[in-house]
């Protein structure tokens, strides 16, 4: 079965350099590798004062070949979210 975990952050120039969803996309399979069936766009915040703007992801995680556990996921998006935060520049919710 499917292991779905989701991840927040605002993005702008306000907060480090540009963001593209594809870098997020590269970023996933390169940290979690063949366990991510899906990464898509759930929802999108702007905030009503400052005018930033959230994105949220659903990451999808599955193996073909075994069960996944919750404790062997939340690992990977731990890790998923240090990567991403670091490399893409922005603040993590």
């Amino acid at each position: 079965p499917a292991c779905f975990k989701d991840i927040s952050f605002w993005t702008g120039d306000d907060v480090g350099k540009p963001f593209h969803p594809n870098d997020l996309n590269e970023v996933v399979r390169d940290v979690a590798g063949d366990v991510v069936e899906r990464v898509e766009l759930v929802d999108t915040f702007v905030h009503p004062k400052t005018k930033r703007l959230s994105n949220c992801f659903r990451i999808s995680y599955r193996s073909m070949d075994r069960s996944l556990t919750n404790e062997e996921i939340d690992l990977l998006q731990n890790e998923v979210r240090t990567v991403v935060s670091e490399k893409l520049g922005v603040e993590l919710r």
